[in-house]
C-alpha cells in the first residue's frame, strides 16, 4: 500500500504515522491516523483506538496521546474518526468502526500488522462501541456499503474505559439512576443517538446494549471504571463483565475509588498488559 494514501507521514518518538489515511468512502470525514513501532521483525498487533465525545461525530484526537503510547510500546494503533450524533444514528457509527477493522486487515499485509490479531481499546462512547465490535460479527445488521467485505470486521479482544454496555438499565436500574446527576440530558443526548425516545422494551435501546450480544463466541475484554464516575455508572463494567463470565467468554474487570470519567492514570498499563496476553 503506497504511502499516499496518507495526507503526510512522519517518524516521532521511534514511531511512524501515517496521518489522514481514508477507510471508507462512504464518508471524507472517515480517516484514521496509523502509528506503526519503527523497531519490529515481524507483524505485530493493531489496535483500533476509539475516543469517546457523547456519541457525537469524533476526530478521535483527544485520544491521540493514547494511541501514540500503544504504539511506542510495540503495537500498531488505528486513531479513527467516526460518525455520530446529530447527522448519524447507532447503526452508522458501529458500521464505521468494522469498516475500519476491514480498512486495517486489508493493508496489513503492507504495513506489517498481524490481521489475526486485532483488538479495540475505547474510553466512554468509544467503550461502548469498542464492546459491540467485541460481540457483534459480520452480518449485515451493522454493516456499511461493503467496502473490503472479503476482510472480517471481528475484533480478537477490547478494552473498555468507563463505558455504557447497557443503555435500558443505565436509565432504569435504580442504583444507576441515583448517581447520575446529569440523567435526562445523557438520556436525551443517547435517544437521538438511537434515533428512539428511551424505552425499556425499545428494540433499538435493545440493540445498542453490548451486554444484550454477549455469548461464547466473543472476543475477550478488559474493564476500567471508577466508582465516583459521574458520567457514566461503574455499575455497568461490573455487570457486563459478569454477564461475560456467565457465558465462559474471558474478563477482567478493574473498578478504582477514585478517577471521575477521566481515563485513569493506570489505564495505560493495565491495557497494554492486557493487549500483550491476550493478542
Amino acid at each position: 500500500m503506497p504511502d499516499n494514501f496518507a495526507k503526510t507521514t512522519r517518524i516521532l518518538n521511534g514511531v511512524t504515522i501515517h496521518e489522514g489515511m481514508l477507510y471508507s468512502r462512504t464518508d471524507k470525514y472517515l480517516k484514521l491516523d496509523l502509528f506503526l513501532p519503527l523497531k519490529t521483525q515481524k507483524a505485530v498487533p493493531g489496535v483500533i483506538v476509539i475516543s469517546g465525545g457523547g456519541f457525537r461525530s469524533q476526530t478521535g484526537q483527544r485520544f491521540r496521546r493514547f494511541a501514540e503510547q500503544l504504539s511506542e510500546a510495540g503495537l500498531a494503533t488505528a486513531l479513527i474518526a467516526y460518525r455520530g450524533r446529530p447527522d448519524v444514528t447507532y447503526r452508522g457509527t458501529i458500521a464505521d468502526t468494522k469498516a475500519a477493522v476491514r480498512f486495517v486487515r486489508s493493508i496489513s499485509g503492507a504495513y506489517n500488522i498481524d490481521p489475526d490479531r486485532i483488538g479495540a481499546v475505547g474510553r466512554s462512547a468509544g467503550a461502548s462501541l469498542a464492546a459491540l465490535l467485541a460481540f457483534t460479527d459480520d452480518t449485515d445488521e451493522f454493516e456499511g456499503n461493503g467496502e473490503h467485505a472479503e476482510f472480517s470486521g471481528c475484533i480478537q479482544a477490547a478494552v473498555g474505559i468507563a463505558g455504557t454496555y447497557d443503555f435500558i438499565a443505565r436509565y432504569s436500574a435504580k442504583e444507576q439512576i441515583a448517581i447520575q446527576p446529569q440523567l435526562d440530558a445523557f438520556r436525551k443526548s443517547h435517544g437521538e443517538w438511537i434515533g428512539a425516545p428511551f424505552s425499556p422494551t425499545d428494540e433499538h435501546w435493545h440493540q445498542v446494549s453490548a451486554i444484550n450480544h454477549v455469548s461464547p463466541g466473543g472476543a475477550p475484554m478488559l474493564f476500567i471504571h471508577t466508582r465516583d464516575d459521574p458520567i457514566v455508572p461503574w455499575m455497568q463494567s461490573r455487570n457486563m463483565h459478569a454477564k461475560m463470565a456467565e457465558v465462559g467468554v474471558r474478563s477482567a474487570l478493574n473498578i478504582f475509588e477514585n478517577g471521575g470519567h477521566e481515563t485513569h492514570p493506570m489505564a495505560m498499563e493495565l491495557t497494554l498488559a492486557f493487549f500483550r496476553e491476550v493478542l
